[in-house]
């Protein structure tokens, strides 16, 4: 298993959705897995739009922010 933090990379306000830079989540993944971001993203985005939505209440997917352009990934463990 591995354990990725997905931030916000900028403060911002995107399709009536306010980011806030420092905003984050952390997601665990399959430990064979890259970048939650970049791969598998039929799968992925609707589990990043699920801790944002439980921790935040925002709903990035609905907004069409789940993307490299607006989230950054770091590898924790």
């Amino acid at each position: 298993m591995a354990l990725w933090r997905i931030s916000v990379k900028r403060s911002e306000s995107v399709n009536t959705v306010r980011l806030e830079k420092g905003m984050f989540v952390d997601m665990v993944t399959p430990i064979t897995m890259s970048n939650p971001l970049n791969c598998n993203p039929g799968e992925n985005k609707p589990k990043i739009n699920s801790l944002f939505v439980s921790k935040y209440g925002i709903d990035l997917l609905k907004a069409g922010l789940i993307s490299v352009t607006h989230l950054q990934a770091e590898k924790i463990s």
